[in-house]
């Protein structure tokens, strides 16, 4: 009896737990160490990851992009097609891209509206060329369409 009041008492907390990853179609969504993050991997272990700050501090999101093992270098040009339309980016010392310029927040919010409604995908590194597609199946269901948009800090460096 006590076994059996001890497994459904589990099973009933995972139930009733609050999620805290979500996975629809190529793309997923987990919280980890106070971001929220929206991530794709595709075939050859390229990944693409959106990083939004759980909190409206002056955190920034972040734009990390894996190709081939590493990230792109500091400093260099970053190529994203969606469905034709290229947007371009640059690296930050660490690699990453960060909406810390003043044209910079616009551009990521006209990202976001275009990785949600499109049907092709790819990055290109101008650096060395590394190249990577990625699905978009997904993508729209589990990015909100505000995502990192309202974000304060964000705001706070546009002005």
């Amino acid at each position: 009896m006590f076994f059996r009041l001890t497994a459904i008492a589990f099973i009933w907390g995972f139930t009733m737990a609050p999620a805290n990853s979500e996975t629809i179609g190529s793309w997923h969504s987990e919280k980890v160490n106070g971001y929220q993050s929206y991530w794709t991997k595709n075939q050859r272990g390229s990944r693409f990851t959106i990083w939004c700050p759980d909190s409206k501090k002056s955190a920034l999101p972040l734009i990390g992009i894996d190709i081939k093992g590493r990230l792109p270098a500091p400093e260099t040009l970053i190529r994203v097609e969606l469905d034709r339309r290229l947007i371009k980016f640059t690296a930050s010392e660490d690699g990453y891209i960060r909406p810390d310029c003043a044209a910079c927040g616009d551009k990521l919010r006209y990202f976001w509206q275009l990785l949600r409604n499109s049907a092709r995908f790819a990055v290109l590194f101008d650096e060395d060329r590394r190249y990577a597609g990625f699905s978009t199946i997904g993508a729209g269901d589990i990015i909100p369409a505000n995502v990192c948009a309202t974000n304060t800090g964000l705001q706070a460096k546009r002005q």
